[in-house]
């Protein structure tokens, strides 16, 4: 009968096989099962933990887990830094500077010396010049010139006198279109040449210079700063007679290369011009043919005035021919056409 039961169980296995038509999987045994149970992490700071009293061992050991928790943060609190105040010293006080010593003064003690005042530098040229003046003369001139490249004409001319020491010059333009202009210059003569006193710019109205030698300086009506006076100024009139003079007295003074420094001054201000000697040289003009002494100022900038003069001997070296070319080029010449008597 067991055996019956079993072949029909076993008929009834293989019947369900082939109608699902795949093997069924077999069933795991409770010898297939194996259960795995990590072992939670945990750590123990020994340190901060009481010794627990020994237990008395039992007979089964029961084994807790702790709760699944974040990693304790161990935090140690070191001991707090003691800083130790800096103290800087105190620098040792400087001493007391001893009180100034006090000089006695008395009433006999005479007073300091003033600096002692320095004379004026005197040209090398006027040390050497003797001067020689020439008679008392008026010199008539055509001029001719041009201003901002329209030309024109006008006559002029130069009136020396003297009496004993004393001087009177007149250099004086009249111009149709422009007017009469006139500078004049009036002084004394000394060793050293002539010593202007005032010079005189008249056109429309007129402008002064006066040279105050007791003071040292040359005051000028139109309200410029003053300046010194050098020794051998001269103004732009007396510069004329001063150089003829000293060409007519001084041979040496006459020789090519030569060269004459001296303080110029007009009714404004006043400046060091050099003139440079250039030669002889024989000039055509409407007094005739004239033999000449040709001088040259020697411009310090492009601004200066180009000027050149022409002594003549036979005049008393006063000048035949003077050619003025101004910084913006207009020029202005007055050639001599008469002598005689003022």
């Amino acid at each position: 009968m067991a055996l019956v039961v079993a072949l029909h169980l076993l008929g009834l296995q293989t019947l369900s096989t082939s109608l699902s038509g795949r093997e069924q999987p077999a069933l795991p045994t409770v010898a297939h099962l194996r259960l795995s149970v990590p072992a939670p992490k945990a750590q123990v700071e020994l340190s901060a933990l009481p010794a627990a009293p020994m237990a008395a061992p039992s007979k089964v050991a029961k084994v807790v887990a702790p709760p699944a928790t974040e990693e304790p943060v161990l935090v140690s609190n070191p001991a707090p830094e003691v800083i130790e105040p800096s103290i800087t010293p105190a620098p040792p006080a400087e001493p007391s500077p001893p009180p100034p010593i006090e000089t006695p003064v008395t009433a006999d003690a005479p007073p300091e010396p003033a600096p002692p005042v320095q004379a004026p530098v005197v040209p090398a040229w006027l040390t050497q010049a003797t001067f020689v003046w020439p008679a008392p003369s008026l010199l008539q001139y055509e001029l001719s010139g041009t201003s901002k490249g329209v030309r024109y004409t006008a006559s002029a001319n130069i009136s020396w006198k003297h009496q004993d020491n004393n001087y009177q010059l007149r250099h004086e333009i009249q111009a149709f279109v422009f007017g009469k202009r006139s500078q004049t210059s009036v002084g004394q003569m000394g060793a050293s040449g002539l010593l202007p006193t005032r010079f005189g710019d008249q056109f429309r109205q007129e402008q002064a210079a006066h040279f105050d030698r007791t003071k040292g300086l040359l005051v000028y009506s139109a309200n410029t700063p003053s300046q010194a006076i050098e020794e051998g100024a001269q103004d732009r009139v007396s510069l004329f007679v001063q150089m003829a003079a000293a060409m007519a007295g001084t041979p040496a003074l006459r020789a090519e290369g030569q060269q004459l420094s001296l303080q110029v001054v007009s009714a404004k201000q006043a400046e060091v011009w050099t003139f440079a000697v250039l030669g002889t040289e024989k000039i055509k003009l409407p007094v005739g043919d004239v033999d000449s002494l040709k001088l040259h100022r020697v411009p310090r900038n492009e601004y200066d005035q180009k000027i050149d003069i022409w002594f003549s001997p036979a005049h008393g070296y006063l000048p035949a021919r003077i050619r003025i070319i101004q910084a913006n080029g207009d020029v202005i010449e007055e050639t001599l056409k008469s002598v005689g008597k003022p």
